[in-house]
């Protein structure tokens, strides 16, 4: 059965207010855990200043949170519209609760709705695969239902996890010889192993590090990185389980298990402050070494042996667990297009404005989230970056100048131990929180709202688009 937006709203859920406002209200404080923290400036204008009462043709390519979010608020910023959305998984995933999954504290299931469930009344649903995007001739080509035609094309498919970018890994690999990725899922079947993966390697870990000691290897890769915190949350809630502090208890082993961390780029996140705050988090353990500009290039899973290459050298590790964070690339639809950005570190993604989120050379096609060619990979720009969609697609319509601006606003919700988060939340212009709190400092709130509050205001706010 599908959401009705009235029905909702005769439940005296106030859509227009302001989000911050909405925030510091009691009951909805705890939205600001997970990257569901706000900026009053983070999207520079609200719903008023977007409608539209033009007929069009509206295409969204993807049901994942950007899809869904941005059809929610389409449906109402363009009320005369016909509104499609082309997508083929049948299930939707919560994929920031794989980080609670790894750390024993949520189920599979809990991340889990019916597509159908969450995609608005009022739009069309194809449950198929785009397999073409043809701008000069305003269509896609579908796998199944052939072409479809739009007046305005909303690109977010999301981006792949390209674990082949790493030699000698195969996704079949995952979850045996002491390998695993909170990342690892498949959104077209509905299907997310890689937290459980993660929970069972770090027990075992746990276990085996009683007897003899144990090497853990943790990648993260140059470039973009979607959710920054999801392996420094793996990695940190992994020392709380080594020191017998995780939810099972158990031997402190901390002494026994030896860590590196190989870091593709010169930083943990891309915000220069908070990055001085993590590693100086980092450096107090003992048992851990940090190498930057160090890939994963290659692994023999069967050796458990990882190769990993600098700028100067290259070296083999032999590990007990490996914990992977692929790099990202663009769907093949998206990179064979025209709408791809052609060169540079983010080719293959949707060339649009950073600010306005309008493509640069196809004005009647936007795109958000992380297929976007933008740094900011998580759900939380997502949701901002819905909200310019919003407003500036009602604009184009109206021959309006694209007045919402997205100011490259994210969060990122770091799990410093169990029962502890630091809400880092920063845009272009450097840090940027909601509350007058230091955001440098883990606080018992932020871990409460995330661990229990957030993942209802997802399906229940964000993916009705009143977040």
């Amino acid at each position: 059965m599908k959401i009705s937006s009235k029905n909702f709203l005769k439940k005296k859920v106030l859509v227009d207010l302001s989000r911050r406002d909405f925030l510091k209200g009691g009951a909805a404080l705890p939205l600001l855990a997970l990257g569901a923290s706000q900026s009053a400036s983070a999207a520079e204008s609200k719903l008023t200043a977007g409608i539209s009462k033009k007929h069009a043709q509206i295409v969204i390519v993807g049901a994942g949170s950007g899809g869904i979010d941005a059809a929610a608020r389409l449906r109402r910023a363009a009320p005369n519209a016909e509104i499609t959305v082309i997508a083929p998984n049948t299930i939707h995933l919560y994929q920031s609760g794989q980080i609670f999954v790894a750390a024993g504290l949520y189920t599979q299931t809990d991340n889990r709705k019916n597509s159908s469930d969450l995609i608005p009344d009022k739009v069309k649903w194809i449950q198929d695969l785009v397999t073409q995007i043809d701008p000069k001739n305003h269509q896609v080509q579908t796998e199944k239902n052939g072409a479809v035609k739009y007046d305005v094309l909303v690109v977010a498919t999301g981006a792949v996890h390209d674990f082949s970018a790493i030699e000698g890994l195969k996704t079949e690999a995952f979850g045996q010889s002491g390998l695993a990725s909170v990342y690892l899922n498949d959104t077209l079947k509905g299907e997310a192993v890689g937290g459980e993966q993660t929970r069972q390697w770090l027990s075992q870990i746990a276990e085996a590090a009683r007897t003899s000691r144990q090497q853990v290897l943790f990648s993260i890769p140059e470039g973009d990185v979607k959710a920054q915190n999801a392996s420094l949350d793996v990695l940190l809630l992994g020392l709380d389980i080594f020191r017998g502090k995780g939810p099972g208890g158990g031997a402190d082993v901390y002494d026994n298990v030896a860590i590196t961390v190989a870091v593709g780029n010169e930083y943990l996140i891309d915000s220069k402050p908070f990055d001085r705050v993590l590693r100086k988090l980092l450096a107090k353990e003992k048992n851990l070494t940090l190498r930057f500009g160090t890939r994963l290039s290659a692994v023999d899973t069967q050796a458990q042996k990882a190769t990993l290459t600098g700028a100067k050298e290259t070296e083999e590790l032999k590990y007990d667990f490996l914990h992977v964070a692929p790099s990202l690339k663009a769907p093949e639809a998206v990179a064979q297009s025209e709408l791809a950005l052609k060169e540079g570190a983010r080719k293959g993604f949707v060339e649009v404005d950073p600010v306005t989120l309008q493509h640069k050379r196809y004005p009647n096609v936007f795109a958000l989230g992380d297929v976007a060619a933008l740094p900011a990979k998580s759900g939380a720009a997502t949701r901002d970056m819905a909200i310019v969609i919003q407003d500036n697609v009602a604009n184009y319509l109206e021959g309006r100048r694209l007045g919402t601006r997205y100011t490259g606003y994210t969060a990122v919700p770091v799990k410093t131990r169990y029962g502890r988060e630091m809400l880092i939340e920063y845009d272009r212009k450097g840090p940027n929180p909601t509350f007058p709190l230091d955001p440098n400092v883990p606080r018992w709130i932020w871990w409460e709202m995330d661990l229990h509050l957030i993942r209802w205001a997802y399906f229940e706010l964000m993916m009705r688009g009143l977040l």
